[in-house]
């Protein structure tokens, strides 16, 4: 399944658990809790994260978000991440996250892209 695909309609209430669910998950990312972020997965979850050029930039640091919205079965969240790379350099870039929701409302997908000034 193509990563915009979805299985079908959406309810309300799912849609809404699905925001909910990308608001914990940075919440327990920046707090380190993987445990807690782990059960916002669906066991089938996977991750593509484009252009990241190798770098961890979600080690350590505060996601602030802006705006997170829901439609058709996907939650966009947009803000700023503000911390460090797993080398200790200092990290501060604009997001863009898009994520497919499982018909439980469980993260089943998530696609990031990163502001980077062009060179």
């Amino acid at each position: 399944m193509a990563f915009g695909e979805h299985t079908g309609r959406f309810s309300p209430v799912v849609a809404a658990v699905g925001l909910d669910h990308v608001r914990l998950s940075y919440e327990y990312l920046d707090r380190g809790d993987h445990d807690g972020y782990a059960s916002l997965l669906d066991p089938a979850a996977t991750v593509d994260e484009p252009g990241r050029s190798g770098r961890r930039l979600r080690s350590r640091g505060e996601h602030r978000l802006h705006e997170v919205f829901a439609a058709d079965g996907r939650v966009a969240a947009v803000g700023r991440f503000v911390g460090a790379d797993v080398l200790g350099e200092p990290v501060d870039v604009d997001f863009a996250d898009i994520f497919a929701l499982s018909p439980s409302g469980l993260l089943l997908r998530r696609r990031s892209y990163y502001h980077v000034d062009p060179e």
